[in-house]
């Protein structure tokens, strides 16, 4: 067995081959869009600024780079230019029309570092945090959005059309296809032992000038060849040109605005990169972190010349699904772009810009997924459904109006779908005839009676937050059951999590509207939600409220009896109480002289768990509630209530023993007491009487094995009987 650090350097020495692969592969497509970053960035200085330009934006990417590599948390966060920061400053070039390149570059310069500055600032104060709470269905619309839209941009600079200048079915070269189409080949369907971009990209450019050789009309190529010396000397102009703009009329105006913009989009765009590639990998990160290194990237770019550093999603998630999964391969990705400023600059100047389109376009076509888009049949598709919505909103919406737009859009989706999806699903499961949830043991008639009329008790077992969205539902649902029939309606909100104000504004509306018809329970004092009730005035309706779930339903079975002349508190003398127990005239008259009654006060405790079971009782008038000790410092868990007519203490009629629960006295009670001996004398002297007498506490005992039974299958029964809250 080989030991843990041997097993370790394995592993490592596995990973730096993948890593290394993956972030020159990623270096390469970020330099690919990095050149295009920069021509629109400095594209408003004029042609004069495009080899400036270029430099400065390899310079900024691999500044960036080296940041995000030391700084972030998530991982591998490609930090580089991007199409939106670079427009944000192109924007303001235009906008301001400096009198010179030198004082455009200084002006770059003091946005991307104002903006990195206010970045810093932001993650500081934990605003980051909010990446954490972008829904899944937003980070994979992002993927395919950057997907789409790269692609859609791409598409004429594939036709021929140089980046940055106007479509133009003129501009339009056949050739520029068939340039691209092999660059897209290549990266989908690479060559062996050859990074896919490396071969795209050399390939697809001899094409280009093998159609430029024969005399075929192709499209433009780079043209222009970065070099250090460019960004030295954009160093040096701009340091001389602060007198020329700080006579600009919007320095105090326009670029604190711009900077915040700026700031604002490579947030949104990192953070969301950030969201991405950890939908991916399922790894946990810091947003603040990566929010802070960020902002660092964007002062080190405006250090180098003001093309704005920011994440690159699109070479993120690149970098990952090549295998890249830590900082080397972020530093590689950061050295290549540093690579090309030094040593790349005449061969950038003979890259066709049809072959870098092709190998961005064939990149983010590796990048799509497409399945979440493809909602599938069986269980859960009409959340799939949604979700899939939410992704197709999110592209078209990139497409048509941004990313950042798409993202908001995405979100706004996600809360609405949730909002409906959570209103749809308060409802667990309505059961009707609960009867033997309420634990109370009644003579035989009224159990058949309440079995024939259960169905008039509906209970409606909610679950999650009772909010503004889903209280109407609840509101609608108790309404439909009374209107069918149902004469007491019981909400179980043992499931619920929290109560709004709307929500329990609703609850008490609906409870006093319906007084005496609608229960909620259980609301115990100093739980949560008893607070946000008792906030509602809710104890203004003490009929409506309940402890427990089997206080409720007693209420509601007591509420039937009542209405069908069977009232509570019945007075029954020995003579009828035996007879409730289905035993015979002879067999009452021989077992009359061995009962002794017995009264006890409320709260007296007749049985103790644990004592010697020497006597049963008959219970001839109030209620005896049966408990068992609960743990240290809570309260007796209550298992049946008794009322006239029952037989408790039964052991003591089948051998003795211990006995196993509590019996207390609820209210004044009266019974008659059967003891052991005389239960002997009676088993002597009468035997068919005592057979008979055994016969009725064996029918009680099956009696309550069977409510015991039921309760279980209505509280533990399987949720197909009731609506899923999943679909």
């Amino acid at each position: 067995m080989a030991a843990p650090g041997n097993a370790q350097g394995e592993a490592a020495a596995r990973q730096w081959p993948r890593e290394l692969r993956a972030g020159a592969n990623a270096g390469l497509v970020a330099a690919a869009q990095t050149l295009t970053h920069g021509m629109l960035a400095f594209a408003p200085l004029g042609p004069s600024a495009a080899e400036t330009g270029l430099a400065i934006a390899l310079a900024s990417s691999a500044a960036a780079g080296v940041c995000v590599t030391a700084l972030a948390s998530t991982r591998p966060l490609v930090g580089t230019t991007t199409a939106s920061t670079a427009l944000v400053t192109g924007s303001l070039l235009a906008t301001a029309r400096p009198a010179t390149v030198e004082a455009g570059i200084l002006l770059a310069m003091l946005l991307a570092l104002l903006a990195g500055l206010l970045m810093i600032a932001m993650a500081r104060l934990g605003l980051a945090r909010l990446a954490l709470h972008i829904p899944a269905p937003v980070t994979v619309g992002v993927t395919n959005a950057v997907a789409a839209v790269i692609l859609v941009g791409q598409t004429p600079v594939a036709l021929g059309i140089a980046p940055g200048q106007p479509f133009s079915a003129n501009a339009l070269h056949a050739a520029s296809m068939a340039v691209a189409a092999l660059a897209i080949a290549l990266t989908l369907r690479p060559l062996p032992l050859v990074p896919a971009p490396v071969a795209a990209l050399a390939l697809a450019t001899l094409l280009h000038h093998g159609l430029v050789a024969a005399g075929i009309a192709v499209g433009p190529a780079v043209g222009v060849a970065p070099m250090p010396m460019h960004v030295a000397a954009g160093l040096l102009g701009a340091a001389d040109s602060w007198r020329v703009l700080i006579d600009w009329p919007g320095l105090a105006t326009q670029l604190p605005v711009a900077a915040l913009s700026l700031a604002l989009v490579a947030m949104a765009e990192s953070l969301t990169a950030a969201a991405a590639l950890r939908e991916h990998s399922g790894r946990r990160a810091d947003p603040r972190q990566d929010a802070f290194g960020v902002g660092a990237a964007m002062v080190a770019a405006g250090a180098m010349g003001g093309a704005p550093g920011s994440v690159l999603t699109s070479a993120s998630l690149a970098c990952q699904a090549w295998g890249g999964g830590g900082r080397i391969s972020m530093a590689v990705r950061a050295a290549i772009a540093a690579m090309a400023l030094l040593f790349a600059g005449p061969l950038i100047a003979t890259l066709p810009f049809a072959a870098l389109a092709g190998v961005l376009m064939g990149t983010m076509l590796r990048l799509a997924r497409l399945r979440p888009m493809v909602p599938g049949r069986g269980a859960g598709q009409a959340r799939r459904a949604a979700d899939a919505g939410v992704i197709a909103a999110v592209v078209a919406t990139a497409l048509l109006f941004g990313l950042i737009v798409a993202i908001l859009v995405g979100v706004v989706l996600s809360v609405a779908i949730f909002t409906v999806a959570m209103a749809q699903t308060t409802l667990r499961r309505a059961i009707s005839n609960p009867t033997g949830r309420s634990r109370v043991r009644r003579p035989v008639e009224d159990v058949r009676l309440l079995q024939d009329l259960g169905n008039r008790i509906l209970v409606m077992e909610l679950q999650g937050a009772i909010f503004f969205g889903s209280a109407d539902g609840i509101v609608a649902r108790a309404d439909r059951a009374r209107a069918a029939g149902a004469e007491i309606v019981i909400l179980d909100l043992s499931r619920v999590t929290r109560i709004d104000m709307s929500g329990g504004q609703r609850l008490v509306e609906l409870c006093r509207n319906a007084r005496g018809a609608v229960l909620l329970a259980p609301v115990r004092r100093g739980s949560r939600v008893a607070m946000e009730l008792d906030m509602l005035r809710m104890d203004l309706l003490p009929a409506s409220i309940f402890p427990s779930m089997a206080a409720a339903v007693e209420a509601a079975e007591d509420h039937l009896l009542a209405g069908r002349g069977t009232p509570g508190g019945a007075r029954l003398e020995a003579a009828q109480a035996l007879s409730t127990l289905g035993l015979p005239a002879g067999a009452v008259d021989a077992l009359l002289p061995h009962l002794v009654p017995c009264s006890f006060a409320p709260g007296t405790t007749i049985l103790r768990q644990g004592e010697a079971a020497d006597a049963a009782y008959l219970l001839l008038q109030g209620e005896v509630e049966i408990s068992v000790a609960g743990a240290a410092g809570q309260a007796p868990t209550r298992l049946a209530v008794l009322v006239p007519g029952v037989l408790f203490g039964e052991a003591a009629l089948m051998g003795g023993g211990r006995r196993t629960a509590d019996a207390t006295a609820r209210g004044e009670v009266r019974c008659v007491r059967l003891a052991a001996v005389g239960a002997e004398a009676l088993r002597r002297d009468a035997p068919d009487a005592a057979w008979l007498l055994l016969e009725a506490a064996a029918r009680q005992l099956a009696a309550n094995l069977a409510a015991a039974n039921r309760i279980i299958d209505q509280i533990e029964g399987d949720d197909a009987a009731g609506p899923s809250p999943r679909d």
